[in-house]
C-alpha cells in the first residue's frame, strides 16, 4: 500500500505552492497537527489514514484519488 501513496507528498507540496499555503495553513484546515503533517510529507513511506486523506482532499476541494493515487501536474 505504501507504494500506492508515492504521489501523495509531492502532490500535496505542489498544491500548497499553487494555493500559496503553508503546512500550517493546511493543518488549520484539516485538524492534522503540525508534527503529524511534517512527518507525513517528509516520510519516504507515508502512512496516511483515511480520515487524514479525506481531510486533505476536502481542504483542497479535490478527491482523495486525485491527490493520493495520481501524479499531478499543475499548468498555468
Amino acid at each position: 500500500m505504501s507504494n500506492d501513496l508515492k504521489y501523495a507528498s509531492k502532490n500535496i507540496k505542489l498544491l500548497l505552492k499553487y494555493k500559496n499555503w503553508t503546512q500550517k495553513d493546511l493543518c488549520k484546515k484539516t485538524g492534522i497537527t503540525k508534527i503529524t503533517m511534517r512527518r507525513r510529507l517528509n516520510s519516504k513511506i507515508p502512512k496516511w489514514s483515511m480520515l487524514e486523506a479525506a481531510s486533505v482532499a476536502d481542504a483542497f476541494n479535490l478527491s482523495v484519488s486525485d491527490i493520493f493515487f495520481k501524479k499531478m501536474k499543475l499548468t498555468s
